[in-house]
């Protein structure tokens, strides 16, 4: 997999997590999903606010600031 290669190569990653807004999102799961099946130590730098139809915006961990979706 791609995935595989990076960590041979030691070529760092960046993940996205998506459509926060949907049913069924769930942040921590998304994390621990990473862990389990790519053994990938995952740290946030952001976090959301709300999901599904309560997803309101994020929290920035680096710049510790939340942002609001209209």
């Amino acid at each position: 997999t791609v995935w595989r290669q990076a960590t041979t190569y030691g070529v760092p990653r960046v993940v996205f997590v998506n459509k926060m807004d949907k049913i069924g999102a769930d942040f921590l799961y998304s994390l621990k999903t990473l862990h389990d099946r790519l053994q990938a130590n995952a740290a946030a730098i952001q976090l959301p606010i709300g999901a599904e139809d309560q997803f309101e915006g994020i929290i920035d961990l680096i710049e510790m600031k939340a942002t609001f979706y209209g």
